[in-house]
């Protein structure tokens, strides 16, 4: 697996691949369904973290409000 270095990176996230790719020479539709998957897989990660973060925040006050 290899790092990936992306320009344009205003969350600072890692992104990793498998091989390395060469973004330049994808068509027009390939870079767009590379983008994406992308999306979608970043959009359910921030979901299940917020979901987890809910979760945990709901407990809490659960755990407060018993005692």
């Amino acid at each position: 697996m290899k790092e990936i270095e992306v320009k344009d990176n205003p969350l600072g996230i890692r992104v990793y691949a498998v091989g390395e790719p060469d973004i330049g020479h994808m068509t027009e539709e390939e870079h767009r369904l590379f983008v994406s998957s992308l999306e979608l897989r970043l959009n359910a990660y921030m979901e299940q973290t917020e979901d987890s973060r809910r979760s945990k925040i709901t407990e809490t006050y659960e755990k407060k409000r018993a005692i």
